[in-house]
């Protein structure tokens, strides 16, 4: 495989996330990914690293302490998952060249840098595998981002968490601020299935005394263990009220994200704590100019026609809200699609409420949830419902029925939400 482009040779590696419903808690490892950085010079203690952990919005939450720090003059390196859609947008550098970018994902490493990094990354993983020991590729990416931010010299990085917290190939950094964003049921198959357990596997970003940690508004239950964790450290943790900072209003839609901005803003105070230079004016201009895509995001209008990643009932809850409360009065088509590792039918709920048309479809991804009749019929009685066979035929139906008031809603996954997005740029 050495003449390989840098798409091939990660789509080469054992990737968990399209196998995510196959997969337990066993298969999962950080001692694979402390040798990998090892042997790459260990960059991830080269960092100052802000680790965000939790079910519902991380991506947000990163991306609102990325866009201040980058209105304060910093130099950002920003690693999110999954993407909507080339994994370029992953790993991203936010600077003051890309302020004013209108590019979706300004700041992506590019291809060339990419494939450079990987020239540098592989050697190491191609000497473990041949001791048998097998990296996926999150693994591999993950040690990407860490050589590529120290290569190019950041401040700072904003790190999301792919799944849980504790095992997760994140945790091989040591983080100068820990966030727990709110935590709800998901991946139960791999976390655990009461919010105790999983609450357990997010705290496994707190590890160290000299590390601040923010959480946001929690279940008592939740609460209980996140301090607990706190507390085998001798750590008083930030936890948010979002009233406090009401006078704030980020750019994203929907109450939750003032829950998002919230723990943003806790993050910041400690940063200006420790020295770092933030001015009232710059925390306004990075709440109101971030842009995180594929959360409420309006994609068209006439009609309206919002993509959203909403994949859990707790999302789709929220997801439910903010539709009501932006679009009240108006007639709402639901295109949906879900993976098959999900509560389908609780994150079906809310949603079937608020809508008086569903469109069920498939992403183009294996773990994607195939609708049946008897299934969409015992979901979604007393609705009209539509089964189609990829997002492309399902957002093409929506709009066919759509009058140029109605909202369209596509969600269930950020791949759905991808999928759609596309659809709609090919055709602008």
């Amino acid at each position: 495989m050495t003449n390989v482009s840098p798409h091939e040779y990660l789509h080469s590696l054992t990737n968990f996330e399209s196998t995510l419903h196959k997969v337990t808690a066993g298969d999962f490892h950080l001692g694979r990914v402390f040798e990998l950085l090892s042997a790459l010079g260990a960059p991830q203690q080269k960092l100052k690293v802000i680790h965000v952990a939790g079910t519902k919005g991380k991506g947000s939450t990163c991306a609102m302490i990325a866009s201040i720090l980058q209105q304060a003059g910093l130099k950002v390196g920003l690693y999110t998952s999954p993407h909507l859609h080339r994994v370029n947008e992953r790993i991203r550098i936010l600077d003051q060249s890309h302020l004013h970018s209108a590019d979706d994902f300004a700041g992506s490493i590019s291809d060339d840098q990419l494939a450079r990094t990987i020239g540098i990354v592989r050697p190491a993983v191609a000497a473990i595998e041949n001791k048998g020991v097998f990296l996926t590729y999150f693994e591999v990416l993950t040690a990407i981002a860490a050589v590529y931010f120290v290569k190019e010299n950041v401040d700072f990085v904003v790190l999301e968490t792919g799944l849980g917290g504790r095992l997760d190939a994140t945790n091989a950094f040591d983080s100068q601020i820990a966030v727990i964003t709110p935590i709800s049921l998901d991946h139960t198959k791999i976390l655990g299935n009461g919010l105790k357990q999983i609450a357990s596997e997010k705290a496994g970003i707190i590890k160290n005394s000299r590390q601040k940690v923010v959480i946001a508004p929690q279940e008592v239950a939740v609460m209980e263990v996140l301090k607990g964790r706190c507390g085998e450290f001798g750590i008083e943790p930030q936890v948010i009220h979002p009233t406090q900072y009401q006078h704030l209003k980020p750019a994203l839609k929907g109450d939750h994200q003032m829950i998002n901005a919230a723990c943003a803003l806790g993050v910041v105070d400690y940063l200006k704590q420790q020295g770092v230079p933030i001015g009232q004016e710059e925390l306004q201009e990075g709440l109101k100019k971030v842009r995180w895509l594929g959360r409420f995001e309006v994609v068209k209008e006439k009609p309206t026609v919002v993509v959203d990643g909403a994949h859990n009932p707790a999302s789709s809850t929220a997801l439910a809200k903010t539709v009501l409360d932006e679009y009240p009065r108006r007639r709402v088509i639901l295109v949906l699609g879900l993976s098959v590792d999900k509560d389908i039918k609780a994150v079906c709920e809310p949603l079937k409420l608020i809508s008086e048309k569903i469109i069920l479809t498939k992403a183009n991804h294996p773990r994607s949830h195939v609708f049946n009749r008897q299934e969409a019929h015992d979901i979604f009685a007393g609705k009209e419902w539509f089964l189609t066979e990829n997002v492309a035929d399902a957002l093409s139906l929506a709009l066919a029925k759509a009058q140029k008031e109605d909202v369209i809603v596509v969600t269930g996954s950020l791949f759905v939400a991808g999928e759609a997005r596309a659809c709609i740029n090919s055709k602008a």
